[in-house]
C-alpha cells in the first residue's frame, strides 16, 4: 500500500508541473504564477499548524535558533518550482522531468558520498556508478528528438536549458535535506516534544513555503508583475490551488514515506510513477500540454534511466 502511495504521489507531481504552467499562462508571468502557488501552501500549512494548535510564532522563533539556516530550503524550493514552470513549456513533459532528476540523484550520490548536510555518510561504488552512467545514457536518449516529430516551440537542442534544468534538480536535493534537517530540529524543541515527527515536518514546509513566498514577493514586487487585479485572480483560480494543493500533498506523502520504507525506495518509486505519468500526459495531450505521440526511443530512454535510479537508490 504505502509503495502504491510512492506511486501514486510521482503521478501528482507530474499532473501539478502542468497546472503550474497553465497557472503562469493564466496571470501572463511564470514567476507570478510560483508566487501564487508558494503563498497558497503557506496559507494550507498554516491551517494545519492552527488545527494541530502549534504556536506559529514559536516556529518562526524556534527556526531561527537553530544556528545553520536551515529555512532557506524554501528559497531553493521557490528557485526550483519557478524553474520547472520555465522550463516545462520550453523542454516537454518530459525532459523537463529528465533533467532535473538527473541533477537530484547527481547530486545526491555526491552529498551522500561526501556526508554533507548532517547527511550519514554512503561511499561511492560501482554500482552507483553503472546506475550513474544509465543515467546518462537514458538522457542522451532522451535528448534524441527526430526532427518529424519535435514539438513547436519545443528547443530540445538548447543545451543551457538542459543544464537550467539540471542546476534546478541539484537545488531540489538541497532544499529536501535542509526541509529534513530543519523538521528535526523542530521535533527536539518544546514545542513538539508531545507532537509526532509528522507535526514536526509540518511545521518545516510551512517555513520552507513562507520563505519560498517571501524570496518570490520580492522578485515579482521588483518586476512589478504584482497587480491587485492579478493577486485576486490568483487567488481565485482553481487551477491555482489545485496546483498548490498537489504540491502539499506531495511534500506530506514524502514526510509519511521516507521514515517508514526509506528515502532511496521513496525517491524511486515516485520518480518512476512521475515519469510514467509524464509520457502519458504528453502523448495523450492532456491538461493543455501539447500532444507528441511517444517513440520506442522515448519509451527506451525512460527504462533505462528508471533502471539506472532503482539500481543507484534502491541496490547501491
Amino acid at each position: 500500500m504505502l509503495y502504491i502511495l510512492s506511486l501514486f504521489a510521482g503521478l501528482v507531481l507530474a499532473v501539478q508541473n502542468p497546472y503550474n504552467v497553465n497557472l503562469g499562462k493564466q496571470l501572463s508571468s511564470p514567476i507570478l504564477a510560483g508566487f501564487m502557488t508558494y503563498i497558497i501552501g503557506t496559507i494550507e500549512f498554516l491551517i494545519a499548524l492552527f488545527v494541530l494548535r502549534i504556536n506559529v510564532i514559536s516556529v518562526l522563533s524556534e527556526t531561527f535558533q537553530k544556528g545553520f539556516p536551515w529555512f532557506i530550503g524554501g528559497v531553493l524550493g521557490a528557485i526550483y518550482i519557478t524553474s520547472i514552470i520555465i522550463l516545462f513549456p520550453k523542454l516537454g513533459p518530459i525532459k523537463a522531468v529528465i533533467y532535473p532528476t538527473l541533477g537530484q540523484v547527481t547530486s545526491g550520490i555526491l552529498i551522500d558520498a561526501m556526508g554533507w548536510f548532517n547527511v550519514q555518510q554512503s561511499p561511492l561504488n560501482m554500482i552507483k556508478i553503472i546506475g550513474l552512467v544509465l543515467l546518462i545514457i537514458g538522457v542522451i536518449l532522451s535528448a534524441y528528438t527526430p526532427k518529424v516529430n519535435k514539438l513547436k516551440n519545443v528547443n530540445s537542442n538548447n543545451w543551457l536549458l538542459c543544464i537550467w534544468g539540471f542546476v534546478a534538480g541539484i537545488l531540489s536535493t538541497i532544499q529536501g535535506i535542509f526541509n529534513g534537517n530543519l523538521g528535526t530540529l523542530l521535533h527536539e524543541t518544546a514545542e513538539f516534544q508531545n507532537s509526532a515527527a509528522l507535526t514536526a515536518s509540518i511545521a518545516s514546509s510551512f517555513i520552507a513555503f513562507l520563505f519560498g513566498t517571501l524570496l518570490l514577493l520580492i522578485v515579482v514586487s521588483v518586476n512589478r508583475e504584482l497587480t491587485p487585479g492579478k493577486f485576486v485572480s490568483g487567488v481565485r483560480s482553481g487551477t491555482a490551488w489545485a496546483a498548490s494543493s498537489m504540491g502539499a500533498f506531495f511534500v506530506l506523502c514524502m514526510t509519511i514515506l521516507n521514515p517508514t520504507i526509506g528515502p532511496g525506495l521513496t525517491v524511486s518509486l515516485s520518480i518512476i510513477g512521475l515519469m510514467i505519468s509524464s509520457i502519458i500526459i504528453e502523448h495523450n495531450g492532456l491538461f493543455q500540454v501539447p500532444k507528441n505521440k511517444t517513440t520506442r526511443l522515448k519509451i527506451i530512454s525512460v527504462a533505462v534511466f528508471t533502471i539506472g535510479i532503482i539500481i543507484i537508490k534502491v541496490v547501491g
